[in-house]
């Protein structure tokens, strides 16, 4: 056999080892290309997918906490099924993740693309501490002191009536001094434009005066439709020198180290102090309470009457009179009613 015939079979099967190679280099392309594909179409799913958590998580990212710290929080706190999810989760989003420092409120069941937007964003859960109308500033320090994931302490309440009444908006780690200078300063602005648009001739003589008599109508009516009118009959009294027979001053007085005294007697209204404007003539020595916007209105733009008393009417409102003898009759229907509610409590 001549050296030409032996060389065909080798070229042959040197062709069909190029061949068989080439399938195979083709084959493993789309082998990897198909794997990477489902690899990416199950991390895509896994990103969008429901997380595992049934409720809203409150998460907190601490300051300088790396990559592993917080996917092991996530996984720890419920958020993500395993920390490998949130890695490859990072790896193969479409944007930079960069996590801010701050507590985090992750709603039920979302997503990693929806955590990873939340922890991104950088807005930080905002708690919120609400100030009631007519409270006393001993509660709005013991409401400051007992809200929660606040920094220091409130050690004496703040000068009576200088806080305004509203909802405040805090993040974690605020200091409650600095949310008490807020609501002190927002006092100060709103008493100041009050003042400055206060009805002509008022019988008071500065803003310290309004925001007295403005606590005082506060914890006589929580009523607003009330508050103009009873603003008129302190006014009135005011105008004529009379005394202003304000009971929550009286109560006032007498809690100053103590739970707020509701149910008066006799010996309560005589009592001798500061605030007793049955013995008092014109204003108390302080605020009774911090008063809210209604009644600093009310107290800066009384309703035009000729009213010089009131009454609890025993249904929630009070009844307005212009003379002593009809106030007595006022007060005898409003005991009438007492009475009767007290015989039969559940008419």
């Amino acid at each position: 056999m001549s050296g030409a015939e032996q060389d065909k079979p080798d070229q042959s099967e040197k062709k069909w080892f190029v061949l068989f190679v080439s399938r195979l280099v083709i084959v493993c392309f789309f082998a990897l290309c198909t794997a990477a594909l489902a690899g990416y179409l199950y991390i895509d799913v896994m990103r969008t997918s429901k997380g595992p958590h049934q409720e809203t998580v409150l998460f907190d990212v601490p300051s300088g906490a790396g990559l592993f710290k917080i996917k092991h929080d996530l996984f720890r706190a419920g958020v993500i099924s395993h920390p490998w999810q949130f890695h490859f989760a990072i790896m193969f989003s479409s944007e930079r993740f960069v996590p801010k420092a701050g507590e985090y409120e992750i709603p039920a069941k979302a997503s990693l693309d929806q955590v990873m937007h939340i922890l991104h964003s950088g807005r930080v859960f905002q708690h919120k501490l609400t100030i009631i109308e007519g409270w006393r500033s001993f509660d709005v320090m013991q409401a400051l002191n007992d809200a929660e994931k606040m920094n220091s302490v409130i050690l004496q309440p703040p000068d009576e009536g200088s806080v305004f009444p509203d909802t405040y908006f805090y993040t974690k780690g605020t200091d409650r001094r600095t949310l008490l200078a807020q609501m002190q300063a927002k006092m100060e602005i709103t008493l100041a434009v009050i003042w400055a648009g206060r009805a002509a001739d008022l019988p008071l003589k500065n803003p310290k005066d309004l925001l007295k008599l403005a606590s005082i109508i506060e914890k006589e009516t929580g009523a607003p439709g009330e508050k103009l009118l009873v603003s008129s009959v302190f006014m009135n009294r005011l105008q004529r020198k009379m005394r202003l027979q304000s009971d929550p001053t009286v109560s006032y007085g007498l809690s100053l180290n103590g739970p707020l005294k509701h149910t008066l007697s006799r010996s309560d209204l005589a009592s001798a102090h500061k605030w007793n404007t049955y013995r008092i003539k014109g204003l108390p020595k302080t605020p009774i309470a911090n008063p809210g916007y209604q009644a600093l209105y009310a107290a800066a733009h009384p309703k035009k009457t000729d009213y010089l008393y009131f009454v609890a009417d025993g249904e929630g409102g009070h009844n307005f009179a212009k003379t002593l003898d009809a106030h007595n009759r006022n007060v005898r229907q409003y005991r009438n009613i007492i009475r009767k509610k007290q015989k039969n409590p559940t008419h």
